[in-house]
């Protein structure tokens, strides 16, 4: 009975080994793997290495046997290796150059290169590569299959097999094309899920977004509240945010006739029947500047590169005053219907029954409120002050928009240090100290326990009062 477990046992072991092999390497002769791709009907994976390569190494010992890329492989191509300066080797490479190390190439029966790839991969890349070299073959090889797709007569399935297939290089332009290739109610259906993929700048692609979007929140659909939710949030925000993060690269870039570009694609959604903009002093980094006005993204774009300091001024001026007129200094925060200031005032009566990470929370959201257009305002100023006369009227204004900025929400620690160094810079040290002063009070008063904090804040209130800053 026990050799009879052994047995089996023995042979459980080897199926298990023999089925949880990683890649498995033919051995002989380059004319050997040819017959046996042509026999076989079958690509042959070629690993072309040197032995005082360190990525080659690192794939053979680290890669390839795993049990994922095996299963893969084993079943599909013919594997081979050769050391590119043994003598076969050498003979290989005059008809198939290499320019680095290692080299991997998906050669047909006939000998002709299907793909060919060049350094290291993890399992997860290997997989991608062979995938494309399935779908280089069922469209009659690469040429053909990017030929089609370069001029544009290749179909939706050809496109959706590409995307399926691309490498993380290829998946942008991939995924654009098929986008453009579906028609308009499946484009812009509430279950495409692709929308939220993309990732590389398409006008024509964002112009036909925009545009039937635009279109559609003008039909009867629009009326039902709890669609309109689940289409805003599956189709127009990932839309909006795409253009909000292409803004925000044009603007870290410079690049004024994209961002002019992006600001005209923005105004498309004009007449769009849904939730257009969050208001000027509300921008929330997890949404972006798609959410503020054109004045507000100018100033944006102006400030960071240092650009058109003329317009600037005219236009800080204008912008600032109908801001400060339209916003009441506590339009943002709003303290007194607060609703975070009111769970925090009441979870600190009480202590007992309120967990400290909800305390925290409360906490938190208090000082991020604003943040992004406080801290904006800080910076425009900071601009404003270095391009403008030194003189009584510009720190003035100066004054005016950062008591502004701190006073929207004097919880803001980060606003408070930025607006009493400018201060400071100014000419204006009372401003500063009344600032520090006011956010150390605010600070207690939300019971934000922070030592560091509470230190930075000090320790730049005695540089003000010591006139160090």
């Amino acid at each position: 009975m026990k050799k009879i477990i052994l047995l089996f046992s023995l042979i459980f072991i080897a199926y298990i080994t023999c089925h949880a092999q990683g890649v498995k390497f033919e051995s002989g002769t380059w004319s050997e793997m040819l017959t046996k791709a042509k026999a076989e009907n079958k690509t042959i994976f070629i690993d072309v290495y040197t032995k005082w390569c360190g990525p080659c190494k690192h794939v053979s010992e680290n890669v390839f046997p795993q049990e994922k890329l095996g299963e893969y492989y084993n079943s599909r191509f013919i594997n081979y290796k050769i050391d590119a300066e043994s003598p076969a080797g050498k003979e290989f490479v005059k008809n198939y150059p290499v320019t680095g190390y290692p080299t991997f190439f998906f050669i047909d029966g006939s000998g002709r290169v299907i793909h060919k790839v060049v350094g290291a991969k993890d399992v997860d890349g290997f997989i991608a590569e062979a995938k494309m070299v399935s779908m280089y073959a069922r469209y009659g090889g690469i040429d053909n299959m990017m030929t089609a797709i370069k001029n544009g007569t290749a179909d939706r399935e050809l496109l959706f097999d590409y995307y399926q297939s691309a490498n993380p290089k290829n998946k942008p332009t991939a995924l654009n094309l098929y986008l453009k290739a579906l028609p308009t109610e499946e484009l812009i259906d509430v279950n495409n899920k692709l929308i939220d993929e993309i990732s590389l700048y398409d006008k024509d692609l964002l112009i036909r977004l925009i545009d039937e979007i635009v279109k559609f929140s003008h039909t009867e659909k629009y009326s039902d509240k709890k669609f309109v939710q689940e289409y805003s949030f599956n189709i127009v925000f990932p839309v909006q945010y795409t253009i909000s993060t292409f803004l925000k690269e044009s603007i870290e870039k410079g690049n004024q006739e994209w961002f002019n570009e992006l600001l005209q694609l923005k105004a498309r959604f004009a007449n769009y029947a849904g939730r257009l903009l969050d208001g000027d002093l509300k921008i929330i980094r997890g949404r972006g500047v798609f959410f503020a006005t054109p004045e507000y993204n100018q100033l944006c774009f102006w400030t960071k590169n240092r650009v058109h300091p003329e317009e600037f001024k005219k236009s800080m001026v204008t912008y600032m005053d109908n801001l400060i007129r339209s916003n009441h200094v506590d339009s943002l925060l709003k303290e007194d219907k607060n609703l975070f200031l009111k769970g925090l005032k009441k979870g600190l009566k009480e202590t007992e029954n309120t967990k400290k990470g909800e305390l925290n929370f409360f906490v938190q959201k208090i000082i991020e409120t604003g943040e992004v257009s406080t801290q904006n305002i800080i910076d425009w100023t900071e601009y404003f002050w270095r391009i403008s006369p030194s003189d009584k009227k510009t720190r003035d204004l100066c004054r005016q928009w950062i008591n502004y900025a701190f006073n929207l929400n004097r919880f803001n620690f980060r606003t408070a240090i930025s607006a009493a160094d400018l201060l400071a810079r100014i000419g204006s040290p009372k401003d500063a100290k009344s600032i520090l002063e006011k956010a150390i009070a605010s600070q207690k008063e939300i019971k934000n326990g922070n030592p560091k904090l509470l230190k930075t804040l000090d320790l730049k209130l005695r540089d003000v009062n010591n006139g160090k800053l």
